[in-house]
Formats: C-alpha cells, sequence, structure tokens
C-alpha cells in the first residue's frame, strides 16, 4: 500500500511539469504566429475571439491530440472573402489529396515494384482516380481552425486557413475515394487488397 501511494505521488508530481512544459511550447508558437501575421498585415476573420486566443486553441488541439489530427493550411485569393475562403478550402483538400497520393505511390514504389513496371500506365490512372476522389471525400472533413485575411495592392483580398482532420475521418475518406477509384485501374482491382493496406496508413504531413 505505501509503495501504490509513493507512486501516485510521483505521478502526480510529474503532471504539472507535462503540462508546464506544453503550455511553453503553445505559447512560443503563439507568440512567434502573432508576430509573424502582425508583419505581415493580417487579421482575424469568421470568429468574435480574438487572433491570440484562436492561435491557442488551435496549437493546443495539435498538442493534445496522440497524433489523431493532422494540420491542413490552405490558401486563397480573390475579390471577396467568401470567395478566398472557399479558395483556401479548396487549396487544403488539394494538398491533402496530394499528400495522400505521394504517400501511396512511395509506399508501392517500395513494396510493389514488380507488379507496377508491369502495369505503368493503369497504376498512373488509379493515381490520378485516387488523387481526385481523396480530394472530393476531405473537404467535408475539413474543420476550420484559423482563418486570418489581408487586403492586397490590387483590390484583392488573400486568405490563409489552417484546418484540422480528425485521422478516423480522414480514414473513412482515403478508404471511400480507393473503392471509388478502383474501376479506374483493372491493375488497381487485381492487386486491391495490397494497395489498401497502404491506403489504410495514417497520411503524415509532408516538410
Amino acid at each position: 500500500m505505501k509503495k501504490l501511494v509513493m507512486i501516485l505521488m510521483a505521478f502526480c508530481l510529474t503532471m504539472p511539469v507535462a503540462v508546464n512544459a506544453q503550455s511553453k511550447m503553445v505559447k512560443k508558437q503563439v507568440k512567434a504566429k502573432l508576430k509573424e501575421y502582425a508583419k505581415e498585415g493580417y487579421k482575424v476573420f469568421g470568429t468574435t475571439q480574438t487572433l491570440e486566443a484562436v492561435l491557442t486553441k488551435h496549437y493546443t488541439k495539435l498538442e493534445d491530440n496522440d497524433g489523431k489530427i493532422t494540420e491542413i493550411p490552405g490558401y486563397g485569393v480573390a475579390k471577396s472573402y467568401n470567395l478566398a475562403a472557399t479558395a483556401a478550402q479548396g487549396s487544403a483538400a488539394q494538398r491533402y489529396a496530394g499528400m495522400c497520393s505521394a504517400q501511396i505511390k512511395g509506399r508501392m514504389l517500395q513494396d510493389m515494384a514488380a507488379e507496377l513496371s508491369e502495369n505503368p500506365t493503369e497504376f498512373d490512372k488509379f493515381y490520378a482516380a485516387y488523387e481526385s476522389k481523396i480530394e472530393q471525400e476531405i473537404r467535408g472533413e475539413l474543420r476550420p481552425s484559423v482563418s486570418v485575411k489581408k487586403d492586397l495592392p490590387d483590390g484583392t483580398i488573400r486568405v490563409e486557413s489552417y484546418y484540422l482532420v480528425d485521422e478516423d475521418a480522414a480514414s473513412r475518406a482515403r478508404v471511400n475515394a480507393f473503392k471509388n477509384s478502383q474501376a479506374e485501374s483493372a491493375a488497381a482491382q487485381k492487386y486491391a487488397q495490397r494497395v489498401s493496406d497502404f491506403v489504410n496508413e495514417r497520411v503524415l504531413p509532408q516538410e
């Protein structure tokens, strides 16, 4: 019993240290981003909260997500805020789709080189269809987290948005995209089980 009490006390003592370290990291990220946005003339929009509050919430979610949330940036320029925001969402969806396509290509080149060399055209059809389907599927799963805007000299508005996507939702989107793109390639149908294993792997943000 005494040993158990000591272990619990030690655990409780380490918790504030972890929380403080995490808070310092979030504060550092928020401070850097606020400085960057102030220098470039960006202002928060789409919320009544301050930019600092929005950024703090955003980075805290990324710190606390246990690898289950991915951050996807998007950018848009248009003559109105709404059009620029819509373009930013489309940009984020395209970025995620590109990440998915690049990752699955890499995995297939690594593990299925012989099969790919026999059917290069067929697999190219699959890649194109898969990327297009992913872009469609993921749009509904992107959750806006931070959006800023600035007026450009030519009268247009530039929007920079950061979206969060839950891995469970992203996984469903990838699986649905794979199912809907198989018909475009006989090779993808032939090796469906092996390819689906790559599809189920989490897509990591590219540096």
